[in-house]
């Protein structure tokens, strides 16, 4: 080691990493919640508008019928998604500010300190996981433990 590098402080290194994962799984959580209704409402107007487009060849050469079967594979898709993208929007809305919440409270308790702010992150990002339902809100579950780990065991202020 030479004389001129600075000691590592494994504190704010272990805020770092913590900062990292929490804003990691708090943006891909997000992403789905927001583009995950967008891309089944995307399919269910594609669904829509190549049923109208099938129907009058469909009539013209007697195929006519359900229109439940001209397009299994949209259908299949829509059912693959889950039923997690016909949720209420408010309810997936507030769940994206419960996260944004939570992400603000841990980087203001770290920057802070004190215990009051991982208590506000962990609280919000369980509200979020229970709007959301768990088979949306799992890319949150590293940052719910992130956030538990802290609070448990917050890291020591830096030497000033």
């Amino acid at each position: 080691m030479e004389p001129d590098e600075p000691p590592h402080n494994p504190a704010a290194r272990q805020r770092q990493v913590g900062l990292i994962i929490v804003a990691t799984c708090t943006s891909m959580s997000l992403a789905i919640l927001v583009l995950l209704p967008l891309v089944s409402g995307l399919i269910n107007l594609l669904r829509d508008i190549l049923g109208v487009l099938i129907l009058p060849f469909s009539f013209m050469f007697g195929l006519g019928g359900d229109t439940q079967e001209q397009s299994p594979a949209l259908l299949r898709l829509l059912s693959d998604m889950g039923l997690q993208t016909q949720l209420h929007p408010l309810r997936l809305g507030g769940a994206a500010v419960l996260e944004l919440v939570a992400v603000f409270l841990f980087v203001i308790a770290e920057r802070l300190g004190g215990r009051t702010g991982y208590v506000g992150a962990c609280a919000a990002s369980a509200g979020a996981i229970v709007l959301s339902g768990l088979p949306l809100a799992t890319p949150l579950l590293p940052a719910i433990l992130t956030e538990g780990v802290f609070l448990l065991n917050p890291p020591s202020p830096d030497p000033d």
